[in-house]
């Protein structure tokens, strides 16, 4: 390998095509800041609200976990699509009549299918 320098780096080796390489600028925030007090300054700020944030985190209380038990889909049929065989609830719910299926769009696949009703759910208690 062969390095030349000109206006950048020049590399080269026997199977690739020479290239410039050029090195980015080096831009440091930091460089404008001369005074060290208003570095300590920006940090003490930075601590400040830092612990602001701290002191609001401890201060949020979590709810408890409550699973709804009465969640109004029992006695709806559970129906599968004709077209896609999504399952999904309905929102047909049991009753007397017997009924093989329902025709509508479908959630899961948006098109207008024959739904069948195949299962009931039913509260457990």
């Amino acid at each position: 390998m062969k390095i030349i320098k000109k206006s950048g780096i020049k590399a080269s080796n026997n199977t690739a095509k020479k290239q410039y390489v050029r090195a980015a600028e080096f831009d440091d925030e930091f460089d404008d800041i001369e005074d060290d007090e208003a570095i300590s300054d920006a940090v003490d700020d930075v601590q400040d609200n830092l612990d602001d944030l701290q002191d609001m985190v401890e201060d949020v209380e979590e709810d408890g976990v409550e699973i709804a038990v009465n969640n109004n889909i029992a006695d709806h049929f559970i129906a599968e699509c004709s077209g896609c065989n999504g399952v999904f609830i309905s929102a047909v719910v049991d009753s007397d009549q017997e009924i093989e299926f329902v025709s509508g769009v479908c959630p899961l696949c948006g098109k207008e299918t024959d739904q069948y009703l195949k299962w009931v759910i039913k509260a457990v208690e």
